[in-house]
């Protein structure tokens, strides 16, 4: 497949039709100034879609009358007309078509629209892109069409720009999209979208979040599992731990019911001490009474028997009278002896008893004492023997429990970091760009490499003067000669030169390398400057350059404009190349 453009014409209802007819070769538009040279450009890239603001173009429609342009393209012998106002309606491009690719119709300037096709991806049909494609526009790949115009710096070389400084293979806006357009014109692949970046950068994220999770469950899996032993041998021992605590607890709970037995016993025997010395507490208040008892009877008997030969008058209580000796009653002396003897009887009897309650006393406190020890025996081997054992070997059935419990963790981390593994390979075959987009980077090393190659060999081709080593820098995306940049020792004339040089030398690797190729090239004046102080090239370099541009239009279509005075001394016609000359008063448009 391959396209050219085959002529560009203005008209107007008051001015004569101007037209020019180009050539699938080389087109050289050669004059004098102001003669309408770079019009006929501009007028191909208003066809085209570009130049959207009108006084980017060098003409005035309501002082000229022309206000109509139209460029014939060829597409495999296929005619598409491309006609656009440059007065009214000026968004509109009226395209008709014998190509069956390209629909005829109206297109839109404006990708924005939505009622009418987009004549920038329509154009991407000439070099055989029949898709919508997106390219990215910024690092984060937001996506934006890849148009004709996205492309301008590899097809058209304005006289703006060819003795630029900078590079002229970047645009001043949308370098991204553009440099990725070359990449897809390289290898036709399309691009990653924002969604899918964006998407990556939080896959990214879980990615980094579960391999930090993944080093963090190693670190613990690696202190989980310092035991050497299984967890069968593990269940074994604690199975025998069970054991021999079961049987410690049996000895335990017999102990403990001896101790509560004997205890009980010494409640009782407590409780019969109780008694005991409640009643030897009664005997000793009885006690106290029969001796009171004694001493106030023998008061009575000793007195009568003191008393006894005294005359001494008896006295009614009543009437304080002298009872008569007759009347008085001797029997209660009588009787205070006998009750004296009582008294002295039962005493003795109390102290018998006291005497027997204090023996029972003594062997219930020599029983309880004997249950005590019995009991403090039993509480000593609990405490130091018994209970001791049983927390020991609890202590040792919680050891081989924790173990196991942490045997059972690291068997979960096992599980965790595979489902965890899983995860990371999801994610690998899930991944989009986990990069932001460089598109200097993305174009290689080997791209830098061999466009050096490229121009080095144009510039041997085109008799460059004083050429030691040439390289292309990422950095610039330019060229450097003998080590430097093209603005050191390099006047406009020069510039302009080496410029063409880089573009030709872009196109050639597009050409040589990609899937689709690039088959217009333009520029305009790539001697500009030489008219300028007394910057000259050598004649050979003019030869040399223009040699280049015939051996390009020897396989693709490539208009140049120049001056009449920079053309070399080269018979053009006779090498078969279109020339299309303004020397006289005639130019391009018919203009009063």
């Amino acid at each position: 497949m391959g396209f050219y453009i085959k002529s560009v014409e203005a008209t107007g209802p008051t001015v004569k039709r101007a037209v020019v007819s180009l050539t699938k070769g080389l087109n050289i538009v050669a004059g004098i100034s102001n003669k309408g040279k770079t019009t006929i450009l501009q007028f191909i890239e208003y066809a085209f879609g570009g130049l959207n603001d009108t006084s980017d173009i060098s003409i005035d429609p309501s002082q000229t009358g022309y206000n109509l342009v139209k460029v014939t393209v060829n597409v495999d012998g296929k005619n598409v007309e491309l006609t656009r106002n440059l007065q009214k309606s000026k968004s509109t491009i009226n395209v008709s078509s014998q190509y069956s690719a390209i629909a005829s119709g109206e297109y839109t300037t404006s990708s924005a629209s939505t009622t009418k096709p987009f004549i920038g991806t329509m154009l991407m049909n000439l070099i055989g892109v029949s898709l919508d494609i997106k390219v990215p526009a910024n690092s984060e790949y937001k996506g934006q069409r890849l148009t004709w115009n996205t492309l301008k710096p590899l097809w058209f070389l304005d006289e703006d720009r060819v003795s630029n400084t900078k590079s002229v293979l970047l645009p001043i806006r949308g370098q991204t999209a553009f440099l990725a357009g070359i990449i897809y014109l390289l290898n036709g692949e399309k691009f990653p979208t924002n969604k899918e970046y964006k998407a990556q950068e939080r896959r990214t994220a879980v990615k980094d979040y579960i391999i930090n999770q993944l080093a963090n469950a190693r670190r613990k899996q690696k202190k989980l599992t310092q035991s050497q032993e299984n967890k069968e041998d593990l269940q074994a021992k604690i199975s025998e731990i069970e054991e021999n605590a079961k049987k410690i607890d049996e000895q335990i709970a017999e102990k403990v019911n001896q101790s509560k037995k004997i205890y009980s016993e010494m409640l009782k025997l407590n409780d019969q001490l109780s008694e005991c010395q409640v009643a030897l507490n009664r005997y000793e208040t009885l006690k106290k009474q029969y001796i009171s008892d004694i001493k106030r009877l023998s008061f009575i008997a000793d007195g009568e028997k003191t008393f006894e030969n005294l005359e001494v008058p008896f006295l009614c209580p009543v009437c304080n009278q002298p009872i008569p000796k007759d009347q008085v009653d001797e029997s209660h002396i009588a009787a205070a002896k006998v009750e004296l003897t009582k008294v002295v009887s039962l005493l003795k009897d109390l102290e018998q008893s006291v005497s027997s309650l204090k023996v029972q006393q003594h062997s219930l406190i020599d029983r309880y004492d004997t249950r005590k020890d019995q009991k403090d025996l039993i509480d000593d081997e609990l405490a130091e023997q018994y209970y001791p054992s049983l927390k020991k070997i609890q202590n040792l059935e919680k050891q081989y429990r924790s173990q196991i419990e942490k045997q059972s963790q690291a068997e979960l981390l096992d599980s965790m970091m595979d489902d965890w593994g899983a995860k990371i390979e999801e994610i690998d075959r899930e991944s989009g760009p986990t990069e932001p987009f460089k598109p200097k980077d993305k174009l290689g090393d080997d791209f830098y490499e061999k466009m050096g190659k490229i121009i080095g060999d144009l510039l041997e081709r085109s008799n460059y003067e004083g050429l030691k080593s040439i390289g292309f820098r990422k950095s610039t995306f330019d060229l450097e000669i003998n080590g430097l940049p093209k603005t050191k020792n390099h006047g406009k004339g020069y510039r302009s030169y080496l410029n063409s040089i880089a573009v030709m030398a872009l196109s050639k690797y597009i050409n040589e390398y990609g899937k689709y190729k690039s088959d217009l090239l333009m520029i305009d004046t790539p001697l500009d400057g030489l008219e300028e102080g007394k910057e000259r090239l050598p004649k050979g370099m003019q030869k040399g350059i223009f040699k280049l541009f015939m051996e390009r239009g020897e396989s693709n279509q490539t208009i140049i404009v120049e001056n009449l005075d920079h053309l070399p001394d080269i018979d053009f016609e006779q090498d078969g190349v279109n020339v299309i000359r303004y020397d006289n008063n005639q130019g391009f448009l018919y203009l009063d």
